[in-house]
C-alpha cells in the first residue's frame, strides 16, 4: 500500500515522497470477562492500530500512547490537518503501534464494565485553556485562532475527546495490564507518551524488564505527588497505581519527602525524597534505558517538568530533561504532536531516540 500526501496538502519537503507500507492492521489486548446483571461483558480492553513501513529500518517498534480524554487520533493527524507523529515515525522507518486506552476512542466506556462517568464533558473553554491559550500571540504554534466559534482547529481536537476513567489509579490499572499484554505479543518497545497516558510508560515499564527499550515521555502528568480533586493523587511519586521500589515500599507513607527549590523564574517547587531522612528508594524497573521528558515553552505544564525529571534522576533512572526551547522550538503549547511545528518536534525526537538507541540497536541499511 502506498500513501501519498492528500491534494492541496502543504507538506515539507522531507515528506513529500510516497510512505510504502508493508503490512497494516488492528487488534485488542487486554480482553477478559466481566459479569454483569446482563451477563457476561467483555473486560475493558485497548485498541491497537498498527503499521510497518516497506523501508523498515530499526527493529525496536514504537508505540504512541495518548494523554487524558483523548485517543489515538492525536497521533494520527493534526487538528488542521496535517499527517501526525505516526506518519513521520514511519517515514522515518519505524513499524508504529498507536493505541486508544481501555474506555477512550475504539476502546468503547460502557459504566457496566469501567464505572460510571463522572464529571462534567469536555469544554471548549477547558481545552482552550490547557491546549491553546495564549493562540494569538506573535510565535504560537497552535495551528488556529484559539478562539470558540473562529477556530476549525479547536472544533476538530474538541470532537476527539471524551470522558477519562473515574480515578487515576483505576485508569492506571488499565493501562498496566493492557500495556504488559502489549509488550507480550509485539515484543521490546520505544514507548512515547503524553500527559496522562506517562503512567503508561512508568507501570508498563516495571511490569515487564526489559521490554521497554526507551521512553519519550512528552508533556508528562505532575508534579510528583499531585493529588487532583475527583481524580485522585500521585501518591506513588509519578503514579497512583502501586510501582516497585527498592528498598521496597509497602505503602506510600514509606516514602519520605522534601521539597525541592526549582531554582529558576516561573518554576515550581516539586517533592523528591528526602534523603537526610535515610536511603533513597531507586526505581528498579524504570532503569536500564533512556528516558527523555520533554517539556514545551508555553504550556500550562512547564512550570513542573523539571520535577519530574528530578524525581526520576534520583530514583536511579536514565533521565533527561527535554526542554523544547533549548532545542530552538518555541511557542509550543501542550499538544506539541498536534501544532503548526509538529514535524520539526518530530524530527527532534527522532534524533534525539537514534542517538540514544545507537549504543544496542542500530538501524538496519
Amino acid at each position: 500500500m502506498t500513501i501519498s500526501p492528500p491534494p492541496g496538502t502543504a507538506e515539507p519537503a522531507r515528506a513529500a515522497s510516497p510512505l510504502t507500507i508493508s503490512e497494516q492492521g488492528a487488534f485488542w489486548v487486554g480482553v477478559g470477562r466481566k459479569p454483569t446483571e446482563a451477563g457476561t461483558a467483555a473486560e475493558a480492553a485497548m485498541y491497537v492500530q498498527y503499521q510497518i513501513p516497506a523501508d523498515l529500518r530499526y527493529p525496536l517498534p514504537v508505540v504512541m500512547v495518548h494523554g487524558g480524554g483523548g485517543q489515538g487520533t492525536d497521533y494520527l493527524s493534526t487538528p488542521d490537518g496535517r499527517p501526525g507523529w505516526a506518519t513521520r515515525f514511519l517515514q522515518a522507518g519505524y513499524a508504529v503501534y498507536v493505541v486508544d486506552r481501555p474506555g477512550h476512542g475504539r476502546s468503547p466506556y460502557h459504566p457496566d464494565v469501567l464505572g460510571p462517568i463522572e464529571g462534567a464533558a469536555p469544554t471548549y473553554e477547558f481545552i482552550r485553556w490547557l491546549f491553546c491559550e495564549g493562540a494569538g500571540r506573535p510565535g504560537s504554534q497552535w495551528p488556529g485562532s484559539g478562539e470558540v466559534g473562529d477556530d476549525p482547529a479547536l472544533d476538530q481536537f474538541l470532537a476527539s475527546q471524551g470522558p477519562t476513567l473515574p480515578t487515576f489509579a483505576e485508569n492506571e490499572e488499565q493501562m498496566r495490564r493492557c500495556g504488559a499484554e502489549l509488550l507480550d505479543r509485539i515484543g521490546p518497545a520505544v514507548l512515547i507518551t503524553h500527559s496522562m497516558g506517562a503512567p503508561f510508560g512508568w507501570l508498563v515499564a516495571d511490569a515487564r524488564p526489559g521490554l521497554v527499550k526507551a521512553v519519550v515521555s512528552i508533556e508528562p502528568i505532575g508534579p510528583p505527588f499531585i493529588e487532583l480533586p475527583g481524580l485522585g493523587k500521585l501518591e506513588w511519586g509519578l503514579t497512583a497505581a502501586p510501582i516497585t521500589y527498592e528498598p521496597p515500599a509497602r505503602t506510600p507513607e514509606e516514602l519520605r519527602l522534601r521539597l525541592r527549590e526549582a531554582g529558576g523564574d516561573g518554576l515550581q517547587d516539586c517533592l523528591v525524597q528526602d534523603e537526610e531522612a535515610g536511603a533513597v528508594r531507586s526505581l528498579p524497573g524504570l532503569q536500564g534505558f533512556p528516558i527523555a521528558v520533554v517539556a514545551a515553552d508555553h504550556s500550562p505544564f512547564a512550570s513542573f517538568q523539571h520535577g519530574v525529571a528530578d524525581y526520576l534522576v534520583q530514583a536511579g533512572a536514565d533521565a533527561e530533561l527535554l526542554r523544547l526551547a533549548d532545542l530552538g522550538l518555541t511557542g509550543n503549547g501542550h499538544l506539541p504532536m498536534g501544532e503548526k511545528n509538529s514535524d520539526d518536534v518530530a524530527e527532534a525526537l527522532l534524533t534525539w531516540l537514534n542517538k540514544r538507541l545507537a549504543g544496542g540497536e542500530e538501524p538496519s541499511r
